[in-house]
């Protein structure tokens, strides 16, 4: 999501004050909002040129490589292409979040993305603190409230083939009053597929927990536990639609394009 709102708020930023859109204003725009990018290219298509001063574009291609839209996590490809824009630009605010981007469209917004991280990437940003502290509130908020509270101290992912992941997890959890913290070795692959575009299941789960393997009757409740909380239609809610068009898994990257749409404040 927060990709979405940076550039959606970077391109109504240019148009209302200026009128138009210049390839180079939206890049400038752009680059000034996320941590880093080594490669930036935008496109804007006009027919006739003088549309923007009313709000109206006909196409916009971003082409990034190199990306830091969270700092410290490195996507190396994100690609970005839209469907005509109608903004109000009469409507437009001091844009700080879905709901005032959605207040100045006319019409809803759409489009198709192409998302690739590799491997080594995802793990360097596995270590930084500020990636671990966002993954740690992101699992809270996945396990249910009866689950025993943990804090996560080491975790990698290896990609595998034919969409399958393993992972190494260290954990901390709590004791019981008085009594020190257990330590939790995790060692686990498990593999997932999209349903409907919209949720990602996870299937084929074997872990060891402390050189322990779990039974697959347990498993199989992690793993439906988990996969019901994955869904995108999370989003639905703010009237932001996202489904997955495609997704591939190797042993060094993971390919992903989708569809987005986002309403119109109206269409909430």
């Amino acid at each position: 999501m927060e990709v979405f709102t940076i550039f959606l708020s970077s391109l109504i930023t240019i148009i209302s004050p200026l009128g138009v859109v210049v390839d180079t204003l939206v890049a400038q725009q752009l680059r000034s909002q996320v941590a880093s990018v080594e490669k930036l290219a935008v496109r804007i298509d006009n027919t006739p040129s003088y549309q923007p001063i009313a709000g109206k574009i006909d196409r916009i291609r971003i082409a990034s490589r190199g990306i830091e839209i969270i700092e410290n996590l490195r996507i190396d490809t994100f690609d970005l292409e839209t469907d005509p824009i109608d903004i109000d630009i009469n409507k437009v605010q001091n844009l700080k979040g879905i709901q005032t981007i959605q207040s100045s469209l006319n019409k809803p917004l759409q489009g198709a993305f192409r998302l690739v991280i590799k491997e080594d990437d995802l793990n360097a940003a596995l270590e930084a603190y500020s990636v671990r502290e966002q993954l740690q509130g992101l699992v809270d908020n996945i396990l249910p409230p009866e689950a025993p509270s943990f804090e996560i101290l080491k975790l990698q992912i290896n990609f595998m083939a034919d969409n399958r992941l393993a992972l190494e997890i260290e954990l901390e959890q709590e004791g019981e009053e008085g009594e020190p913290p257990t330590q939790l070795n995790i060692a686990a692959e498990v593999a997932f597929e999209i349903e409907q575009g919209k949720k990602i299941k996870l299937t084929d789960l074997t872990a060891i927990i402390n050189d322990r393997k779990l039974s697959p009757r347990f498993t199989n409740i992690l793993v439906a536990g988990i996969s019901d909380r994955l869904s995108l239609d999370i989003f639905a809610d703010q009237g932001f639609l996202v489904r997955i068009i495609q997704l591939n898994l190797n042993d060094e990257t993971v390919d992903i394009a989708a569809f987005f749409r986002l309403d119109t404040a109206k269409d909430n």
